[in-house]
């Protein structure tokens, strides 16, 4: 695990860390970026965090003289901003993605959960007049309360960290006869080798996963979904997520353990692209059973 280390463990602020993308980061996004930091401070909302970021950026560039311009009849200076191309480590890290275009947003979910982007749709005025770019900043504008609801609203799918522990050890004892204690949890924050993701209302733990990444051969751990809140997909969710975080590792495969009897849980496999491969007798106590081996092998 890469990110938000403190001391050796894992910390994390209340902050919601969004990025608007657009192309090459010198027009539309770092606009976006300054105006709606604007919007922000006029509401004083003081808990979100808001970058920006390109798909094709030339890192470095500095922004359009029109996109300064346009800012700067609103009383927001972006004319220090340079561009720069979305990496892994924004894709862990960014609770919500708002793309300009579909273009866009197809790059990002190859990466990342589609349920973190938002596409804006405000057409690319680069090469154009400046009126352009008065339009374009215009419409970003008139999405900012929409977008605000959206980020407030949001589930925040992020990294384990120290303030989840306790809710997620009490989860193990809802869902496993043999769980995690909370030592154990800890533990993994401070592995190198440990994937370890929670999803995650404003103010309920929803579920985890946790998996560990063994020279490129990744395996499944831990998977569980709070009773109350099952149904929703938070399952899929979760296992969709270290699938994307895995391939951008570059892993061979990943790998688990389930129950025979444990139908909800292969079905949530299955629909997620694992392939059942073998299978390990007596594997689980508390009761006794077999268990089934299911991978997913993930392509060049």
């Amino acid at each position: 695990m890469s990110t938000q280390v403190a001391l050796g463990i894992k910390q994390r602020d209340n902050m919601k860390k969004i990025m608007f993308i657009c192309s090459g980061n010198t027009c539309r996004s770092p606009l976006a970026e300054g105006l709606f930091k604007k919007y922000l401070k006029e509401n004083n909302i003081t808990d979100i965090e808001v970058s920006s970021a390109g798909v094709g950026a030339f890192p470095g560039d500095a922004v359009s003289i029109n996109s300064i311009l346009v800012a700067s009849n609103r009383g927001v200076d972006i004319s220090e901003h340079r561009a720069r191309n979305i990496n892994p480590e924004h894709l862990l890290t960014t609770d919500l993605f708002f793309c300009m275009s579909d273009s866009h947003k197809a790059v990002l979910s190859r990466y990342c959960d589609e349920n973190k982007i938002v596409v804006l749709n405000v057409p690319d005025p680069y090469g154009r007049p400046i009126e352009a770019y008065e339009e374009c900043a215009k419409q970003l504008e008139s999405q900012f309360p929409k977008i605000l609801d959206r980020i407030q609203n949001a589930l925040i799918l992020r990294e384990m960290t120290e303030s989840d522990i306790t809710e997620i050890a009490d989860l193990e004892k809802e869902c496993f006869s043999e769980p995690w204690s909370e030592n154990s949890l800890r533990d993994e924050l401070t592995n190198e080798t440990a994937r370890f993701y929670v999803l995650r209302d404003n103010e309920n733990l929803l579920g985890y996963i946790g998996a560990n990444n063994i020279c490129n051969e990744v395996y499944i751990t831990n998977v569980a979904v709070n009773s109350k809140y099952r149904g929703n997909g938070y399952g899929k969710t979760l296992v969709n997520h270290l699938i994307k975080q895995c391939e951008t590792e570059k892993a061979f495969f990943i790998t688990l353990e389930v129950r025979k009897s444990n139908e909800n849980a292969i079905k949530l496999y299955e629909k997620c692209g694992f392939k059942f491969i073998g299978e390990r007798k007596n594997f689980y106590s508390k009761p006794t059973e077999d268990a089934l081996i299911y991978t997913y092998y993930i392509e060049e």
